[in-house]
């Protein structure tokens, strides 16, 4: 699994744009698409894929880190990347163990494997855009990664 994060790593492009820099220039894949949420505090947004994979996204000054390095101990795995210019946390909940992560649509029977991305924002350690998504399988992982990996903080 470490491998495959590292190989997206190795060979991710420079920063794509998309048509719409309102979603911090997040490049899409083929199939997916983005639709624009409410909430009061925060910034927030959905990639998805009909009858699959779902990418949740929230940004604000409050939001806090999702993938914190003071909770490895739930984590199969968290690892922390400098991309372009701009520090990222990611992290992977551990199969089986439940968490405030879990979907509220869960497709899977099994609690956990949610994958956790936190981009810090600012000075202030709450400032973050934090994305999550239920993981099925490895293909799943890559398309999650290959999207949210895409995500520039100063576009956002």
């Amino acid at each position: 699994m470490l491998k495959l994060i590292a190989l997206i790593l190795a060979f991710l492009p420079p920063m794509p744009t998309l048509a719409s820099e309102n979603y911090g220039g997040v490049k899409l894949l083929d199939g997916y698409k983005i639709k624009k949420g409410w909430t009061v505090d925060a910034a927030t947004w959905t990639i998805y894929k009909e009858g699959g994979l779902t990418i949740d996204f929230e940004a604000g000054m409050n939001e806090g880190l999702w993938a914190d390095s003071k909770e490895k101990d739930k984590y199969a795995w968290y690892q922390e990347q400098n991309l372009n210019g701009h520090k990222v946390m990611l992290a992977l909940i551990k199969p089986g163990l439940k968490t405030v992560w879990e979907p509220d649509n869960q497709r899977s029977p099994e609690m956990g494997n949610i994958l956790l991305v936190t981009f810090p924002l600012g000075i202030q350690a709450d400032h973050t855009a934090n994305f999550k998504a239920e993981i099925l399988n490895e293909t799943e992982l890559a398309d999650a990664l290959l999207m949210i990996l895409t995500f520039n903080p100063d576009k956002y």
